[in-house]
C-alpha cells in the first residue's frame, strides 16, 4: 500500500461547498489536520529529465526549495542509519551494491484461473498507459499528491528513518505497514518484487538513496506519477485524468487532483464508484490539510463531478475479479501489483459451478420484470472457498448485490435454533405457535404469516411452517444477545462499515441494542456472510474463512497459498440437529436438488403492505452451501411476470435447487448427519403462556352477527376520542378502577357478568351513580355464539334481571358477547334493547404482561374514535389499574377526550324504580330494535338520536367526559 508515513490522516474539515453530485456524504472520523502540512513546499517547474545535479529554483516555483545543505544532511542521516546497524563501511557498501536499474519494467497483465489452475477466468492488466513530462502535469495535482503521500518530499533524501523502522517491525511481525516516501514507493513499484521481507525492504531503502543521488526530485516525482496505478485500468497520471475526468493531466485542478491523490493509497477502496463515503472521507482530509496550510482558498474548492467507472471486465465475472482484488489487497498485494506485475492467481471458483450459477439465475429471471435483481454465493463447506458467485450482470466496478446488505428474514431462524440448542432447548420442545401473540418487549402483536396457528408446536414444525411466534418466544427466553453471538460465531461479521452489526440504528426503538426481532431476520446481512453461516452448519459446526484466492505466484516464482483458517463455531451435535430440522424444510417444500439437502427460505415484508421486498433461499449439501437472494436495487414490492408476489419458496428456491443440482452433477452423493437430539423437550413455553387456557376475549372460531346487528367499535362523537370499556367484572379490583376514573372525571362502560353482579351489587350501584354506562356480558360468561338465538336471549335476560335486582330502573345500553363470539346472540341482545359492542384496541391485559406493556400496547393501537377493551374482573387486575394510572393522564395531556361508544339500538330502563338523578339519562335513539332501524357503526348518526353523554359544548350535558 502506498501510505504517507509521517502522520496519521486528520479528521474531515467542515464540509466545503459541493457540486450537485452527492454520491457520498462527508465522514468525520479521522484525526485532526497535522500542522506539518504547513511545511509543504510545492515542486519547482518541471525540467527535462536528466541525471544532472539539481538546478537552482526558478522564479516560477510555487514553493521554496530546501537548501542544498539540508538535502546533504538528510542523505547523510539516511546512510547513518545503516552505519549504526552494520558499520560505516558495510552500510555504504550495501547501498552501492544495489544500483538503480537502467530500465523500468513494463507493466504485464495478471491472469486469474479457476481452481484447476489451468482454465483462465480473466485477464487483469493496465491497458491504458502514456507517459507525460512533469510540465504536462498540473501543479495542483502535484501538490495534492505530496499532501497525501509524502509531505516532506522536497526535504528528505529519499528515506524516512522512522517510517522504515516502523515498517520493518511490522513486516517481521507478519503485518503490513505501508509507510514509505514517494521515492521508496517508486523504487518498490518500478524495480522490486512484492515479497514482504526485511531484505526487500533494505533493497528498497538502498534504491531510494541511490535514486536521490542519481536523479533530481522533479524527475523522481515525474517517474512516480507516470508509474503509479490509479485504478480503473489506468496506469500513470495521463490515463487516470482521462479515466476519472475525461481531461488531460495539465487541466486538473486541486479538487480533481485530490481525488486522484486519494486513490493512490488504495485504488479500489478510494474509487468514488466503489466506496463513495471512503473516497469522500480521504478527499476531505487532503482538502483540510491544504486549507490549514494556506495552500488553497477553501471557498473556491468543491468536490468535483467524476466519471462513472467503466467495466474493464463485463458480466458476472467482473464482480468476481473485484472481490479477488479486494482480497489480495488484504494480503498486501496492491491493485498496482495485480494490474502490472504479471501475477498468476488461482481462485477457488469452480468453472462448472460458476456456469451453473449464472445459468440458473438467468433462466429464472428471463421474462421477469426488469427491476428484479439477484445474488448467489456458493461455498465449499470443507474449505470456505467460494465455488460460484453472482452479484449482477454489469461487471467490474458496478454495484454488487452479493456484497450488499439485505434483511435476512426467516433464514435467521436457523441461527435462533442453533442458539436454542446451545442452551439445552431441544428441537422437539413444544412451543405456543398461536397467532397473534404479544410479547413484553414488543408494542404490537406478532403474527405468523397467513396468521397460521399451531397451539402446540415443536421447533421443527415451526421451522417447516416458518412460524414467527415460537422463534420469537425462544429468543425472548434465551435473550436476543445470545442469538446475535451465535450469528457472529457462525459467520456474520461483528461490524459492517465500522458499525456494530445486528443492532437497532438511529430511529429504531433501541439504538445500539439487539431486540427480539433478530429472530425475524430484521437486521441486514450480506448474502456472502449468510452463505458462510450455512456453510458452517453444513461443515458440522466448523467455520472456514470465506475466500476467493487459492494461491498467487509472481513472475519470479514467489507468492503465497491461502492457509485454511478453521475454527469450531458450534458443537457438531448442534449442527447435526439444525441440519435435521432444515432437511425437513427442503422435503416439505419440494425443493430437494436430487440429493440429501437442508435449507431455509425467507421473505421480508415491504413496509406495512402485503408485498415483499426481499426473498431468500439458503441451503446446503455436505459438498456445497449456497444462498440466493431476490430483490430490487431500491426496496419495493416483488412481483413476477404474472403479478404474483415473489416469496422465498418460489423463485429463490427454484434457483437454489436448479443450481445445486447442476453444480453437483456427477458428484458422489453424501448423506447428511443423523440427529443428535441435543437438549430437553420440556423447555418450551407451551402450557405456560395462557394461550392454552380459555382466552376471555376470543374463541377458535368466531361467528358473525346477523346483518344489522354488527357490534359498534367507535365512539359516539367524532374527533380525538376513545371509549374505555371494562369486561368480566365487577370484582374486588373494580373499586380501584372507579376511584381512578373519578379522579380524572372520566366516564366509561362496564360490561358485567350477571353472576358477578349478584356477588357485588353495591359496586353495580356505584357504577351507575358515578355516571358510567352498563353493558350486559352474559350471565355466566359462556360462549353464546354457538347456541341458538332463543338460548342466547334467555341468558341475556337472566343477566339483565341480575342487574335490575342490584339497581332497579337502571339502563343497560350495550351487549358484548363473551369471547367476542356474537353469532345469534347479537340479534338477541339487540331485541333486548342493547347495542352490540365490539372493540378496536385490545392490549391483552388478561395475560398480565405488566403495567408498562399494557399502557404501551394501548398507545400503539389507539386511533381516533377507538373502543378500548380492558378488564376489571376475571382475575387479578392490579396491572390494568396501574397501567391506567399513568395512561389516563398521559392521554389527557395529549389532547384525547374520553367518550362512550356509539349506540344503534334504543335502550330502555329495566324493571323497577328509576335510579338516582346522578345516573345518566337513557338516550333517545332509533325506536325500533329491528334490523331496519339499526345503524352500522360506520353510518352517520341517526337524526333522531341525541348524544349521551352530551358533548361538553352541549349545555344540557349532565357531566363532562373529562375536565379541560
Amino acid at each position: 500500500m502506498q501510505e504517507p508515513i509521517e502522520s496519521q490522516e486528520p479528521s474531515d474539515p467542515p464540509e466545503p461547498a459541493a457540486e450537485p453530485d452527492t454520491r457520498a456524504e462527508p465522514d468525520t472520523t479521522e484525526p485532526e489536520p497535522d500542522p506539518a502540512a504547513a511545511r509543504i513546499a510545492e515542486p519547482e517547474p518541471a525540467t527535462e529529465p536528466a541525471a544532472e545535479p539539481e538546478p537552482e529554483p526558478s522564479a516560477e516555483a510555487v514553493g521554496k526549495r530546501p537548501r542544498r545543505w539540508r538535502r546533504i544532511v538528510a542523505t547523510a542521516a539516511a546512510v547513518l542509519m545503516f552505519w549504526g546497524a552494520a558499520g560505516i563501511g558495510a552500510a555504504e557498501a550495501y547501498v552501492e551494491s544495489v544500483p538503480v536499474p537502467g530500465a523500468v519494467a513494463q507493466p504485464q497483465a495478471s491472469v486469474l484461473y479457476y481452481r484447476d489452475g489451468k482454465t483462465i477466468l480473466a485477464r487483469v492488466g493496465a491497458t491504458d498507459h502514456n507517459d507525460v513530462p512533469l510540465s504536462a502535469i498540473s501543479p495542483e495535482l502535484r501538490q495534492a499528491v505530496l499532501l497525501a503521500e509524502d509531505r516532506d518530499y522536497y526535504e528528505h533524501a529519499g528515506v524516512s528513518v522512522r517510517g522504515v523502522a516502523r515498517a520493518m517491525v511490522a513486516d517481521v511481525s507478519g503485518k503490513h505497514e505501508g509507510a514509505s516516501t514517494i521515492t521508496q514507493q517508486y523504487a518498490r513499484n518500478a524495480f522490486l518484487t512484492q515479497q514482504v521481507t526485511v531484505d526487500r525492504k533494505m533493497q528498497e531503502l538502498a534504491l531510494a538513496i541511490n535514486l536521490e543521488r542519481q536523479y533530481g526530485k522533479d524527475e523522481i516525482l515525474d517517474r512516480y506519477l507516470n508509474t503509479i496505478y490509479y485504478g480503473r485500468g489506468a496506469y500513470g497520471i495521463a490515463a487516470a485524468a482521462n479515466a476519472y475526468f475525461g481531461i488531460t493531466p495539465d487541466r486538473l485542478d486541486f479538487a480533481q487532483g485530490a481525488v486522484l491523490a486519494a486513490v493512490i493509497k488504495d485504488p479500489w477502496a478510494y474509487d468514488p464508484d466503489h466506496d463513495p463515503k471512503g473516497a469522500r472521507r480521504r478527499w476531505n482530509w487532503i482538502f483540510a490539510t491544504a486549507r490549514d496550510a494556506g495552500l488553497i482558498d477553501p471557498a473556491k474548492v468543491t468536490y468535483p463531478a467524476i466519471r462513472p467507472a467503466g467495466s474493464a471486465i463485463g458480466g458476472p465475472l467482473g464482480l468476481v475479479v473485484d472481490q479477488v482484488e479486494r482480497e489480495l489487497a488484504g494480503h498486501g498485494i496492491t491493485s498496482q501489483q495485480l494490474h502490472t506485475q504479471g501475477l498468476k492467481v488461482v481462485t477457488t471458483l469452480d468453472q462448472a459451478a460458476q456456469q451453473s450459477a449464472v445459468s440458473a439465475v438467468r433462466t429464472r429471471l428471463h421474462g421477469q420484470p426488469s427491476g428484479l435483481q439477484a445474488a448467489l454465493v456458493a461455498l465449499d463447506p470443507r474449505t470456505g472457498g467460494v465455488r460460484a458467485y453472482y452479484g449482477g450482470e454489469h461487471g467490474s466496478g458496478y454495484f454488487d448485490n452479493a456484497a450488499a446488505l439485505h434483511p435476512a428474514a426467516s433464514t435467521f431462524k436457523s441461527i435462533v435454533l442453533a442458539a436454542a440448542l446451545g442452551r439445552g432447548i431441544a428441537y422437539q420442545s413444544r412451543w405456543d405457535g398461536s397467532s397473534p401473540r404479544l410479547f413484553p418487549d414488543r408494542g404490537v402483536p406478532l403474527r405468523n404469516h397467513d396468521n397460521l396457528q399451531c397451539a402446540e408446536c415443536t421447533l421443527q414444525h415451526a421451522m417447516v411452517d416458518s412460524l414467527n411466534t415460537p422463534f420469537y418466544a425462544v429468543t425472548a427466553q434465551i435473550g436476543p444477545g445470545r442469538v446475535r453471538d451465535m450469528a457472529v460465531r457462525l459467520g456474520i461479521p461483528e461490524k459492517y462499515d465500522g458499525q456494530k452489526s445486528m443492532v437497532d440504528v438511529k430511529g429504531d426503538p433501541a439504538p445500539g441494542k439487539t431486540r427480539g426481532d433478530i429472530s425475524l431476520g430484521r437486521y441486514a446481512v450480506e448474502p456472502g456472510d449468510l452463505a458462510t453461516v450455512y456453510a458452517t452448519l453444513a461443515g458440522g459446526g466448523v467455520r472456514h474463512e470465506r475466500h476467493f484466492v487459492q494461491s498467487v505466484t509472481a513472475a519470479g516464482g514467489s507468492g503465497y497459498t491461502t492457509p485454511d483458517k478453521a475454527t469450531t463455531a458450534v458443537d457438531p451435535k448442534i449442527a447435526a440437529d439444525v441440519t435435521t430440522v432444515l432437511q425437513s424444510v427442503v422435503k416439505e417444500h419440494g425443493i430437494t436438488p436430487g440429493r440429501p439437502a437442508a435449507g431455509k427460505t425467507g421473505t421480508q415484508q415491504f413496509r406495512d403492505t402485503l408485498d415483499n421486498q426481499d426473498a431468500w433461499m439458503a441451503g446446503y449439501t455436505p459438498e456445497l452451501a449456497s444462498v440466493v437472494w431476490i430483490g430490487k436495487a431500491k426496496p419495493g414490492p416483488l412481483r413476477d411476470a404474472k403479478n404474483k408476489p415473489i416469496e422465498g419458496d418460489t423463485m429463490p428456491s427454484y434457483i437454489w435447487r436448479d443450481f445445486t443440482r447442476s453444480a453437483l452433477k456427477g458428484e458422489p452423493v453424501t448423506a447428511l448427519p443423523k440427529p443428535a437430539h441435543v437438549g430437553r423437550t420440556d423447555t418450551g413455553d407451551f402450557g405456560k403462556t395462557g394461550h392454552d387456557a380459555k382466552n376471555p376475549d376470543s374463541v377458535t372460531t368466531l361467528h358473525p352477527p346477523a346483518s344489522g346487528y354488527e357490534p359498534v367499535v367507535h365512539t359516539e362523537h367524532s374527533g380525538k376520542r376513545l371509549a374505555l370499556t371494562f369486561d368480566d367484572g365487577p370484582s374486588e379490583d373494580t373499586p380501584a378502577v372507579l376511584d381512578l376514573l373519578a379522579q380524572y372525571h372520566v366516564k366509561a362502560t362496564f360490561c358485567m357478568v350477571g353472576e358477578n353482579v349478584t356477588w357485588y351489587p353495591d359496586l353495580v350501584r356505584r357504577i351507575v351513580n358515578d355516571g358510567h354506562r352498563l353493558c350486559n356480558h352474559s350471565m355466566h360468561h359462556d360462549d353464546l355464539g354457538i347456541v341458538p338465538e332463543a338460548k342466547s336471549a334467555a341468558d341475556i335476560a337472566e343477566a339483565d334481571a341480575a342487574i335490575a335486582d342490584a339497581v332497579p330502573g337502571a339502563t343497560v345500553t350495550y351487549y358484548r358477547a363473551p369471547y367476542g363470539d356474537f353469532g345469534p346472540s347479537a340479534k338477541a341482545g339487540g331485541k333486548a334493547g342493547h347495542t352490540p359492542l365490539g372493540w378496536v384496541v385490545d392490549p391483552d391485559d388478561w395475560l398480565l404482561p405488566g403495567a408498562d406493556v399494557i399502557a404501551s400496547r394501548i398507545k400503539q393501537q389507539l386511533t381516533p374514535r377507538a373502543v378500548v377493551l380492558v378488564h376489571d374482573g376475571g382475575g387479578d387486575r392490579k396491572q390494568t389499574v396501574a397501567a391506567l394510572r399513568t395512561l389516563i393522564p398521559d392521554l389527557l395531556a395529549d389532547g384525547w377526550t374520553f367518550d362512550f361508544p356509539e349506540t344503534t339500538i334504543a335502550s330502555k330502563p329495566l324493571a323497577g324504580p328509576k335510579p338516582s338523578a346522578s345516573s345518566p339519562e337513557p338516550e333517545s335513539t332509533p325506536t325500533s330494535p329491528s334490523p331496519s332501524g339499526s345503524v352500522s357503526p360506520s353510518a352517520p348518526e341517526p337524526s333522531g338520536s341525541s348524544p349521551a353523554p352530551s358533548d361538553p359544548a352541549n349545555s344540557g350535558s349532565p357531566d363532562p367526559i373529562e375536565t379541560p
